[in-house]
């Protein structure tokens, strides 16, 4: 994550991610736990409320540090914790804004054995909740195999980076202490963007200096998917 500018984690402690939790600072991230004592007010329950409210507000903390640093990872526990993280998530996404949302899952044994756990829907399902995400991120890696670990992250990140939309990646709490391959570390993650299509890219540009020609006084309007494909700071860049 260090590599495309994430400095920070944004998170709420749950018992599926605190192995994980553990490790931020040891690795050199700030943790930025959010803490909100506020509650909606219309609840029955207003512990529950303001846990709900505590992970919202943290997803658009999330979500702002994104829209300023160009990426950024937020951290929730299986189940309550991530869906309730899902407004925010939806709203990233249809913003292009790229948030890495890490999920700590139940242990790998206990996913294989089918275990009636809290936080489950108590039918032994786990990935009922990183189905919901597919929906509201371009990629969604589950880390239950060692020797996939290093590639599943590298892929998410990346989709992440260079979509500049969600990722999900769920990480089961026996995985956080396992070993995996090192060598990935010595190579760069590739986040050059795509070539556009040729031909609709000669179509675009052609209509444009149409409209661009036959104007009196043109006037440019850059939108906020530019700024998320940080096209602004290449330009800026290339004109320094």
């Amino acid at each position: 994550m260090k590599e495309v500018g994430i400095q920070s984690i944004h998170g709420v402690p749950g018992d599926y991610n605190l192995v994980a939790l553990d490790y931020v600072g040891k690795i050199g991230l700030k943790w930025v736990g959010n803490c909100n004592e506020l509650n909606a007010g219309a609840s029955c329950y207003p512990q529950f409320s303001t846990f709900k409210l505590t992970l919202t507000l943290l997803g658009y903390a999330a979500d702002g540090y994104a829209r300023v640093n160009g990426i950024s990872a937020v951290v929730t526990t299986f189940g309550v914790g991530e869906l309730s993280l899902i407004n925010a998530i939806a709203g990233a996404f249809s913003e292009f804004v790229p948030v890495v949302h890490i999920v700590g899952y139940p242990s790998t044994a206990s996913q294989s054995n089918g275990a009636i756990l809290h936080h489950t829907l108590g039918n032994g399902a786990f990935t009922v909740f990183k189905r919901i995400s597919q929906q509201i991120s371009v990629a969604t890696v589950m880390l239950n195999n060692t020797f996939e670990v290093p590639d599943l992250i590298d892929h998410a990140i990346t989709e992440c980076y260079v979509k500049s939309r969600p990722v999900y990646i769920a990480l089961p709490s026996d995985i956080v202490t396992k070993k995996v391959e090192g060598a990935r570390l010595k190579t760069k993650l590739d986040l050059e963007f795509l070539p556009n299509d040729e031909e609709k890219e000669n179509y675009v540009v052609d209509v444009v200096l149409k409209y661009l020609h036959e104007a009196r006084n043109p006037i440019i309007l850059v939108d906020a998917c530019a700024i998320r494909h940080r096209v602004c700071l290449k330009k800026q860049m290339t004109w320094a």
